[in-house]
């Protein structure tokens, strides 16, 4: 059921078993993962079923380190979230990512991989990615299409597949709305996480509207799915009892926060232009793939770096007088007279000279190396209050990126790493952007993050190391959990969203199990 907040039907009191805040990636893989469960099941959503200024208007705040690290210009604030813009990017973290990394202060996850890959499985599914993985030998290589034979101390070739985009907020709408032990308010904005006096226990959910109507949960289990920075601001939000916030007994709330450090690195002219298109996008069993680099596991223990990976983007030096002498000679071939032909003859005719260098110079292929790099967990990359208020009179949330030589250094190591093996190969001359070749801890600007914002309520065995446990409930708070990126740990490098989705199915897991169901 989809209940408006504001009007005068929707109850001001409501009870059910799970609360559940936020309706993104998340919040709604968990709650259509309890349908049909008999569990009382509300979801909160801030915005409506459309974008709206006003709502999105809540999520502005202070940026005061690094730029492109924005609230509002990158998550959106309605029902189906950051999934209304999504493009649909998908892969699964690698094993590396979750172990102990002894050359990565703070790293290691307390699961495996093998913890999340039955998770992953329906996260394809659910993201619309079909129910093939990630080999690419399966997929991409074969006796005509083979990749060049990059060492395996170097580089290793891997899979993204693309979802459609799935945005949630229309693709399970539906399911929702029928769903019999499922409610879902728009409109309606957590206030504030009432606790008992030890802070040990949420007891109540307090809400509010815009226009002003305010309204109490109560519920047996709170999950937290508001993204990589509102999930902390609302902890820190919630201290009446807690002055640092609610569950913030190690102070770690808003800490650590990561994006992945996106940018063209270098400029490649490709001896072999069929290479290339290997590394296009290809339909393989009616879903989109495409292969990238990624810098080898052996290659990160030798070099002491971080995970990154790189996309190839084909570069056509085509000017403005060959496009036209191409769209004569194409129209011609089809048997179709060009339009203004006389025009476009006479602007080829007048310049013979580009159109001899456009066509020497499109024998030769040329292409942009594009990173994507994990970040170092970072004390001081945080998320905290800000001194203004919202219109609730709430704190807004300030934003303070922050990367460390490390993260330079990993990024010039990998590059290295990928220019010697086309190198090697024989598969073109590598020259590195300027900025790469400064070993500093100076950055472009402004820097792509690729509004993947992590690690804020991190996952940790250990209360004094992070925010939530295993089964991501917040260590000292019985029953609130959280849901979504702030719980990585570390980041890897590919986009959050299929991991973010497998989390939440197995949180659902273990909710059930609460409720003695599966």
């Amino acid at each position: 059921m989809l209940v408006d907040f504001r009007s005068d039907q929707a109850s001001s009191n409501i009870d059910c078993d799970i609360c559940i805040i936020g309706a993104g990636a998340a919040g709604i893989t968990l709650a259509s993962s309890l349908i049909g469960s008999g569990i009382e099941v509300c979801v909160f959503e801030s915005g409506g079923l459309e974008f709206s200024a006003n709502i999105q208007s809540l999520y502005e705040g202070e940026e005061i380190g690094l730029e492109n690290a924005s609230p509002t210009k990158c998550r959106l604030r309605y029902f189906g979230g950051t999934t209304n813009h999504w493009r649909g990017w998908c892969a699964p973290l690698r094993e590396i990512d979750f172990k102990t990394r002894s050359w990565i202060p703070l790293s290691g996850w307390p699961i495996r991989r093998s913890d999340l890959n039955p998770y992953y499985e329906r996260a394809q599914e659910i993201c619309q990615i079909g129910t093939v993985g990630f080999e690419t030998n399966a997929l991409l290589n074969n006796e005509q299409n083979r990749f060049p034979p990059f060492s395996s101390e170097k580089a290793d070739i891997r899979l993204f597949r693309f979802s459609p985009p799935t945005r949630f907020g229309q693709v399970f709408r539906e399911d929702l709305r029928k769903a019999k032990n499922i409610k879902v308010y728009l409109y309606a904005n957590l206030i504030q996480l009432e606790t008992n006096e030890s802070a040990s226990e949420v007891r109540t959910v307090q809400l509010q509207s815009l226009e002003g109507k305010t309204g109490i949960v109560n519920a047996r289990i709170i999950v937290l799915a508001c993204g990589g920075m509102e999930n902390a601001r609302l902890l820190l939000l919630s201290n009446k009892i807690e002055p640092a916030g609610l569950g913030n007994s190690s102070g770690l709330i808003g800490r650590y926060f990561m994006q992945h450090i996106e940018g063209y690195v270098a400029n490649i002219l490709v001896t072999d232009p069929d290479v290339l298109a290997q590394f296009s996008r290809h339909i393989k069993r009616s879903t989109q793939v495409r292969a990238e680099l990624a810098l080898s596991e052996q290659a990160q223990e030798k070099h002491g770096i971080l995970s990154s990976g790189f996309t190839i983007h084909r570069k056509v030096r085509d000017g403005a007088v060959y496009k036209a002498l191409r769209k004569i000679w194409q129209d011609l071939k089809h048997g179709h007279w060009p339009e203004n032909f006389s025009d476009r003859l006479w602007s080829v005719m007048a310049d013979l000279g580009s159109v001899g260098d456009a066509i020497y110079n499109n024998k030769k292929s040329y292409a942009r190396l594009y990173i994507r790099a994990e970040q170092l967990p970072n004390r001081d990359s945080n998320i905290s209050l800000s001194d203004r208020l919202d219109v609730f009179g709430l704190p807004k949330i300030k934003v303070d990126w922050q990367l460390t030589n490390f993260d330079k250094r990993s990024i010039i190591e990998s590059t290295y790493r990928i220019a010697e093996e086309f190198g090697r190969l024989n598969l073109g001359r590598v020259k590195l952007e300027d900025w790469v070749t400064q070993e500093d801890n100076t950055w472009p600007q402004p820097l792509w993050g690729g509004c993947h914002h992590m690690g804020t309520t991190r996952m940790s065995d250990d209360l004094n190391m992070g925010i939530v446990d295993i089964n991501c409930r917040v260590h000292t708070v019985g029953n609130l959990y959280i849901a979504g990126s702030s719980v990585f740990p570390t980041a890897g490098y590919v986009p959050p969203t299929l991991t973010i989705v497998a989390l939440a199915l197995r949180l659902s897991d273990h909710l059930k199990k609460q409720f003695h169901i599966g």
